[in-house]
C-alpha cells in the first residue's frame, strides 16, 4: 500500500528534460460514473504540456506526454478501475526512464496532470499527511483491542481480557454482598484499564508515536483516559461510542477515520499558528520562502493544497526566482519550471526539512526557518 517510502522513492527520478507525466485521477465511487474516466484521463494528459522554454518562452508546443505514457495509462485504467472505486489514483509514468506506478491514494484529491523533469509530489504528501497510520483501542470493562492501521490495511496487534464478577445481583445481608461485588467490579474495571494502558505504552515504545483513537461505551472510554501514562495521552486523536460486541474491521474503520480527519485538520492549524508566532524564524508569501529555500534554511515549509505557482529555475545552480532573466548568482540563463510551490517542497526535503499541505492557509505559502534570512531587492 501508499507510504512515504513512495514518495521517497519518486524523489530520485529525475531526467534533464519534462518527460515524466504525473497524473491524478479521481475515481467515482459509483461504477456508472467510470464510463468517461479514460477519455477524462485522456483530456488531462492532453492539457499536461510543459513550460519548458527558456527565460518564459511558452513551451507548450515543447514538451508533451508520450504516445507510450499515455497508452500505459489507459492500458492500467481500463483493467483496474473497478479495483479503484472511490479513490484518487496516482499514475507517473516515464517510459524512457522505466518508469510507470498506479497507486490508489487513501484519500480524495483533486484532478491534477503535470508534465515535468520529476514526478509532481505535492498532492502525495498532502495524502501521507491526511492518511496517517493510527492505532485504535476498543474497550469495555473486560475486554480490550487494539488495533493499527495502516494504509489499507488493519490488524489486531493486543487483546486483553480480565474477566470478573459477572453480576451484583445477589445482595447478601443488608446488601453487604452487593456492596463487596460491586467495589469488587469496580476495582477490577481499573486494574483492566490499566492493563490496557500498560499495552499501548509499549506499543508506542515500539512503534512509533503515531494517533490514538479510542472506542467503545462512553464510561469505558472515559476510564481507559484516565488510565493512560502522560506520553500516551499525548497522542490520543479523539472517540466514537460504540457496543464493542457489534463492531466488524470495517465499522471501526468508518466510525474512527472521521475522528483522524479532525485530528488531522487541527494539526494544520496548529503547524499555521506556529509558523505565524515563530517571529524571526517565519518566513510569509512567496518572495521570503524562495530567498529561504535558496539558502538552506527552511525547516519546515508549509505550501497550500491547491494551486500552482509557475516560475523558473536557474540552469545553472538551480536557484527559483519568480521571474525570468539571468541568475545573479552565476549567469546562467533561467527554465521555466510548473510550480515553484513544489519546487520548493522538493528542495526542502533534499535539505532534510519537513513539508506540510495546509487547507484554508492564511498565507500563500509559509516556512519556519533554521536560522533568520534577509530578502534583498531582487526577492532572491
Amino acid at each position: 500500500m501508499f507510504s512515504y517510502a513512495d514518495v521517497e522513492k519518486l524523489r530520485s527520478v529525475c531526467a534533464t528534460e519534462p518527460v515524466v507525466l504525473s497524473l491524478y485521477l479521481p475515481v467515482p465511487l459509483d461504477p456508472a460514473g467510470l464510463r468517461g474516466l479514460g477519455v477524462q484521463a485522456a483530456e488531462l494528459m492532453a492539457g499536461a504540456a510543459s513550460p519548458a522554454g527558456p527565460s518564459g518562452e511558452s513551451g507548450r508546443d515543447s514538451a508533451r506526454v508520450s504516445r507510450a505514457d499515455r497508452e500505459a495509462v489507459l492500458e492500467a485504467l481500463a483493467g483496474h478501475e473497478r479495483d479503484w472505486l472511490g479513490h484518487t489514483v496516482a499514475f507517473f509514468a516515464g517510459r524512457g526512464l522505466g518508469l510507470f506506478e498506479a497507486m490508489p491514494l487513501p484519500c480524495r484529491l483533486p484532478e491534477l496532470a503535470v508534465l515535468a523533469c520529476r514526478p509532481y509530489i505535492r498532492p502525495l504528501l498532502a495524502a501521507v499527511q491526511r492518511g496517517p497510520d493510527y492505532r485504535v483501542v476498543i474497550a469495555d470493562r473486560e475486554h480490550a483491542w487494539v488495533l493499527s492501521v495502516s494504509g489499507g490495511r488493519i490488524e489486531t496487534i493486543a487483546r486483553q481480557v480480565d474477566r470478573g464478577p459477572r453480576s451484583a445481583g445477589f445482595a447478601g445481608w443488608y446488601g453487604l454482598q452487593a456492596y463487596r461485588i460491586q467495589r469488587r467490579i469496580t476495582q477490577l474495571g481499573r486494574n483492566h484499564y490499566l492493563q490496557t494502558a500498560a499495552i499501548l505504552e509499549r506499543a508506542a515504545g515500539s512503534g512509533g508515536r503515531v494517533p490514538l483513537v479510542i472506542g467503545g461505551h462512553r464510561d469505558s472510554v472515559a476510564g481507559l483516559l484516565r488510565a493512560l501514562p502522560a506520553e500516551v495521552r499525548d497522542t490520543f486523536a479523539g472517540s466514537f461510542h460504540a457496543d464493542p460486541h457489534t463492531l466488524t474491521e470495517a465499522r471501526v474503520r468508518e466510525l474512527a477515520g472521521p475522528v483522524i480527519g479532525r485530528w488531522v485538520a487541527h494539526r494544520e492549524r496548529e503547524l499555521s499558528e506556529e509558523v505565524l508566532d515563530a517571529g524571526r524564524l517565519a518566513a510569509l508569501g512567496l518572495p521570503a520562502c524562495l530567498a529561504a529555500v535558496g539558502r538552506g534554511a527552511v525547516e519546515h515549509l508549509l505550501a497550500p493544497d491547491d494551486g500552482m505557482i509557475p516560475g523558473f529555475a536557474c540552469g545553472g545552480c538551480g536557484q527559483l526566482s519568480a521571474g525570468p532573466g539571468e541568475c545573479p548568482d552565476c549567469g546562467t540563463a533561467a527554465r521555466a519550471v510548473p510550480d515553484l510551490l513544489e519546487e520548493m517542497a522538493q528542495r526542502t526535503l533534499g535539505d532534510n526539512g519537513r513539508v506540510s499541505v495546509i487547507r484554508d492557509a492564511p498565507f500563500s505559502v509559509a516556512a519556519k526557518l533554521r536560522f533568520p534570512v534577509t530578502v534583498d531587492g531582487s526577492g532572491r
